[in-house]
């Protein structure tokens, strides 16, 4: 089973979701949405890139101090 995770930056602060998700667009709204509730500004992707070049993990630049990155993983059932 493919689950997907996410770990933001928010004006600077680390923060760790234990949330996991079935897709990575759940995940990428879930962000959106979390910078809209909660910051009450929209947030826009800059810039996304996979980190050490592996395609399932992604880092999502937004500005300097945030960005998200969303990590899939495969559970055994």
């Amino acid at each position: 089973m493919k689950k997907y995770t996410l770990e933001a930056v928010v004006d600077g602060q680390t923060i760790k979701f234990s949330k996991k998700f079935d897709s990575r667009n759940s995940a990428i709204n879930f962000m959106f949405n979390y910078y809209n509730k909660r910051y009450m500004f929209n947030i826009r992707v800059n810039d996304e890139y996979a980190i050490s070049g592996d395609k399932h993990n992604i880092e999502y630049v937004c500005d300097y101090s945030n960005r998200f990155r969303i990590n899939r993983l495969i559970i055994a059932e």
